[in-house]
């Protein structure tokens, strides 16, 4: 069977270009490192591929499985994105070196950026200094202001979409694949419905033709979205509850300038923004003479390439039908509470002994034992469980005993059934969503690497971090009500058991690297305890299992990624 992607050493443009490896595939397209051969420079190239329609055969050539017309209308979108790109002249942004038809597939060839994005700068450091942060908005400002003298309008400013450069800690604006370009008349020149992103995209863009007339304002609200991450921490509201509620109280020591100038840029009302990104930059008072230069740090594992489609979901369901908007926004918060577990080596199961996380010992059960090491990747883990809305957004209906509160988590559902769930969650994502193995549920319940060696996920005292037999009133709970663990990760203990990826087996006390459990079995592991059951099955190290098949009430799911 032909690979998916194109393989390593293949050339395009009659050798003009050679595949190195793959660097990323979305929903839309492959991403590959490829070397412009005879300049000897790397490049990044991305092939126009949507992997749940189309196939490749064995001479390279792209098909169309099914949805043809679908396919065509998002091959014509990416030919549009690379030209839109290629328009552009600025340092601020990306740059197009080529676009060419080839293996009946569009490519467009860019540069390739060493460094790593704002988000990932934001997830590693914290918050940023009010001048570090103010030099990195000046600059996207300032290609953004580019942009809308060309009656461009980017559409999905955030810090995942601005890269920066290793060589120079310059920002880059990239993937520009929700933009819209207008014409003289400030009318937009396609119809394609705009991507959002909670948080940083306004309440216009969220509503149809709310962006069809070219307005700098959508963009300056995302900028001062994006300000805001990069001096909390912290991820915006969403558009309607800064509308209804107003932004949080900033932190004490950034500038009143600064502060004014982004809760006016993420106004409510259009005409309320600043007009032009000058003005908004303006409304900054940043003094050159005091901004920090701070390079980001060298790490050979920390490369990103632009663009990549993971942040812009496809947003179409099996059927290659578009999601509404209330399905998008609920499928976009989804993709938002993935929270990052980094890896780590830790001692998983019960020990034999008190004086080894005595707290577990005393009411260890067999099959938790012996406790034995582990050292595990790094992963996402939903903050919740997947709630009764999200099935029901996914899958059409909702199998839960306990209707009533959409917020509480979907049960009722089967090893199989939440199979079937994740693929239809993956096309419409572009994602690889899974769930978690026993071994990385185990250590995202104990807190991971800020663990402090609690008995449940969160805490010693159930009441506080859990619904179970003793509190929940014999039924289930909205999630994210109790207290959280370490990660922030909710419900870990109590509400209903979460189905692993494993079969369920002995453990074995051996070194492991990413155990993924017994090669077969009869049954699949449940964690976490859950609302009918006492506190001890709530324990972190306690473990359940249940044939494939098997729904009740007490099993739930979260998702890994």
């Amino acid at each position: 069977m032909a690979s998916v992607t194109l393989g390593e050493g293949s050339t395009l443009q009659g050798g003009k270009y050679r595949i190195v490896r793959v660097l990323g595939q979305g929903g839309f397209g492959i991403t590959y490192l490829a070397e412009q051969v005879l300049l000897k420079r790397k490049i990044a190239i991305k092939e126009f591929f949507m992997g749940i329609y189309c196939a490749r055969d064995e001479n390279s050539k792209v098909y169309t499985l099914t949805q043809a017309e679908l396919v065509g209308r998002y091959r014509q979108k990416f030919l549009k994105e690379a030209q839109i790109i290629a328009q552009q002249n600025h340092p601020g942004i990306v740059k197009v070196i080529d676009i060419f038809e080839e293996n009946t597939t569009f490519y467009y060839v860019m540069e390739y950026v060493e460094g790593e994005s704002l988000k990932t700068i934001v997830n590693r450091k914290g918050r940023l200094p009010e001048q570090v942060a103010l030099r990195y908005v000046l600059k996207v400002a300032e290609a953004l202001d580019y942009l809308h003298k060309s009656k461009v309008n980017h559409l999905d400013v955030k810090p995942a979409n601005i890269m920066v450069r290793r060589e120079d800690n310059m920002p880059i604006l990239i993937d520009f694949g929700v933009s819209k370009q207008y014409d003289e008349k400030n009318v937009e020149m396609s119809t394609t419905p705009p991507g959002v992103s909670i948080g940083y995209s306004p309440l216009e863009q969220y509503r149809k033709g709310g962006v069809s007339k070219f307005s700098p304002r959508a963009d300056i609200y995302a900028l001062g979205a994006t300000l805001y991450k990069l001096l909390t921490g912290n991820t915006p509201p969403e558009a309607s509850d800064v509308a209804n509620y107003g932004l949080p109280p900033l932190p004490g020591n950034i500038s009143e300038s600064v502060k004014n100038a982004i809760v006016k840029a993420m106004k409510f009302l259009i005409v309320e923004r600043p007009e032009t990104m000058k003005v908004f930059i303006g409304m900054l008072k940043i003094k050159e003479t005091t901004v920090i230069e701070e390079p980001i740090e060298e790490d050979d594992d920390e490369v990103t390439v632009v663009p990549i489609d993971d942040d812009v979901p496809p947003f179409i369901n099996e059927n290659g039908e578009k999601l509404t908007p209330s399905q998008k926004i609920v499928i976009d918060n989804l993709i938002s509470n993935m929270v990052r577990v980094e890896g780590d080596t830790f001692t998983m199961g019960s020990a034999t002994k008190k004086g080894f996380w005595e707290k577990m010992a005393d009411e260890a059960d067999s099959d938790e034992r012996p406790a034995h090491q582990v050292t595990l990747s790094s992963f996402s883990l939903g903050r919740y469980e997947v709630t009764q809305e999200e099935w029901e957004t996914v899958m059409g209906e909702n199998p839960s005993k306990f209707k009533g509160n959409k917020k509480c988590p979907v049960e009722n559902v089967s090893w199989d059934d939440c199979q079937v769930f994740i693929k239809k969650l993956n096309t419409m994502t572009g994602k690889n969503f899974r769930l978690p193995t026993e071994a990385e549920w185990e250590f995202a319940a104990r807190g991971g690497i800020n663990s402090k060696g609690y008995k449940y996920a969160g805490g010693d005292d159930i009441d506080a971090i859990a619904w179970y037999a003793g509190n929940s009133g014999d039924t289930t709970h909205p999630v994210g009500l109790k207290t959280p663990n370490e990660l922030g990760l909710y419900d870990m203990s109590g509400n209903v058991y979460e189905w692993c990826q494993d079969w369920y087996g002995p453990y074995s006390s051996s070194v492991q690297k990413d155990p993924k459990g017994p090669h077969f079995g009869s049954k699949r592991v449940a964690r976490g305890g859950n609302w009918s059951y006492f506190s001890s099955r709530c324990r972190i190290v306690y473990r359940e299992n249940y044939s494939l098949g098997n729904s009740s009430s007490i099993l739930g799911f979260r998702l890994a990624l």
